[in-house]
């Protein structure tokens, strides 16, 4: 029986990949190191410390400790906050869902950003939040999941989790989850990996609405 619905952030809750990945792309070049967006869409759902080793790693380069401490906070520095809203129909959503469901969070994004799209969006939703801080091994490693998981205090059959990028889906796979996917930033074969993918945001709202119980007839 399904109990609660896990949710990554960025690019399912709120739109906001645009921003994220121009606002890394801009550090990185800071760095002499060029990017694409779409090569940070690949790599979204990692934490930061693991974004990061893999760019400089795909630049043939190796991070100092201090690119570790000084890139996130230059990212967040540029990052355009306010421009950044949720998906239309996602707050309605899941205001119905929490009616039925416990809602978590799990992003790669540090805990100050991902508080702030919580508290400004969704008050009141998310029982559980794990962020890129919490723990050493972001996705695609299954530990953000397993956490949501023991916070939860649930089995791995009584969850979904919903995704939107190939790190995130292995993360959830890895820890024997359910895991549906939207293509949001990046096109459906990219995340066949998910049990599930939806085209857009719409075909998403009509999925998880056709989980909430229907209310019992009265006589």
């Amino acid at each position: 029986m399904l109990k609660a619905i896990i949710f990554d952030v960025d690019g399912v809750l709120v739109d906001s990949m645009w921003f994220q990945a121009d606002a890394w792309v801009k550090t990185f070049r800071e760095e002499g190191i060029t990017i694409s967006r779409e090569e940070i869409y690949e790599l979204e759902g990692s934490n930061n410390l693991g974004l990061i080793k893999k760019v400089f790693e795909k630049a043939g380069k190796e991070p100092e400790p201090r690119h570790y401490e000084k890139l996130p906070l230059k990212k967040r520095e540029v990052l355009e906050f306010d421009r950044i809203k949720p998906f239309e129909g996602m707050p309605a959503c899941l205001n119905q869902l929490k009616k039925h469901f416990r809602l978590a969070m799990v992003s790669g994004s540090n805990f100050d950003v991902v508080s702030k799209f919580a508290n400004s969006f969704f008050p009141d939703c998310f029982e559980v939040i794990i962020t890129g801080g919490d723990l050493v091994h972001g996705k695609p490693c299954p530990d953000p999941y397993l956490k949501a998981l023991e916070k939860l205090a649930l089995e791995k059959n009584e969850c979904i989790v919903v995704e939107n990028a190939p790190l995130g889906i292995t993360a959830a796979k890895r820890a024997g989850l359910y895991c549906v996917a939207v293509a949001s930033m990046l096109k459906p074969e990219k995340l066949k990996n998910a049990d599930l993918v939806f085209e857009n945001h719409a075909a998403l709202l009509d999925y998880l609405k056709s989980l909430i119980p229907e209310k019992p007839k009265t006589e």
